[in-house]
């Protein structure tokens, strides 16, 4: 009788491993990265609020997360070539769907024009600013409607290597608008120019669009599909934690304290 119980309960505990659901193995990956702050950046707390947030959305998945910093211009095309695994903070677009695949938007920004203070350039409809010249950054995507306008010729794009080039462009008057999310861009005026010319660029009130941040893969990687849906699990459970909050608010804070001399102008 001793004997029969012990296999029972020995059979017991075979059968309870087997029905536990297996832990998936862990996964390394690398993620392009870039300059882009408060969101991303080398020096800043954490590499920034969204680079924290996928580490942190893709540490719950069972994959860890090393960057590989580039200039704004190949930190796309990186993962689109497969140099690295995948990148974040990114909108889909049709032509990007085709190298890569997108996971749930991990945030949204709020792209604005800055202009110089006490500019006048109203619009109801992006087709009213044809007279404005407006600056982009070289590898950047501002919707399809601002790609619309650009196309029928209603917005002319002067172009530049990177966002403060444009708005140093901005504030000598060689363009009069410049779209981007409107954290960055107060971000880079406080510490990349005096307060004397910080003052004198303001963002409009209105936004022109509300861009989805992604996380991508590479559509060839052999775990694409599997290292999407571990990350759109992981950001569930952050989010449902209640943590996805208190990251943002935590390194927010971080990286408005983080300070870096500005160069005389």
């Amino acid at each position: 009788m001793r004997l029969r119980s012990w296999l029972l309960g020995s059979l017991a505990v075979v059968l309870l491993a087997a029905a536990q659901p297996q832990a998936a193995p862990r996964l390394k990956i690398t993620l392009s990265n870039q300059e882009w702050p408060p969101y991303m950046g080398k020096e800043l707390p954490y590499d920034g609020i969204l680079s924290r947030l996928v580490k942190e959305a893709f540490a719950r998945a069972n994959v860890d997360v090393a960057f590989r910093y580039y200039p704004n211009n190949r930190t796309l095309q990186s993962a689109r070539n497969g140099t690295v695994d995948g990148s974040f903070g990114w909108a889909p677009t049709s032509e990007r769907k085709q190298d890569l695949l997108f996971t749930q938007p991990v945030l949204h920004a709020r792209m604005v024009f800055f202009q110089r203070r006490n500019a006048n350039f109203p619009w109801n409809d992006l087709s009213n600013l044809r007279h404005a010249r407006v600056g982009v950054t070289v590898g950047n995507f501002y919707s399809d409607e601002f790609n619309q306008q650009v196309k029928a010729g209603h917005l002319i794009p002067d172009m530049a290597p990177d966002d403060v080039t444009n708005l140093r462009k901005l504030l000598a008057g060689r363009i009069d608008l410049f779209p981007i999310d409107v954290e960055v861009g107060q971000y880079l005026i406080a510490r990349n120019f005096q307060p004397r010319l910080a003052q004198q660029l303001e963002p409009q009130s209105k936004s022109f669009w509300v861009a989805p941040l992604h996380v991508v893969i590479w559509r060839k990687h052999r775990q694409g599909p599997e290292l999407v849906e571990r990350f759109n699990r992981g950001l569930k459970a952050l989010q449902d934690s209640g943590e996805f909050d208190r990251i943002v608010a935590e390194t927010r804070a971080a990286s408005l304290a983080y300070h870096k001399p500005i160069k005389a102008q």
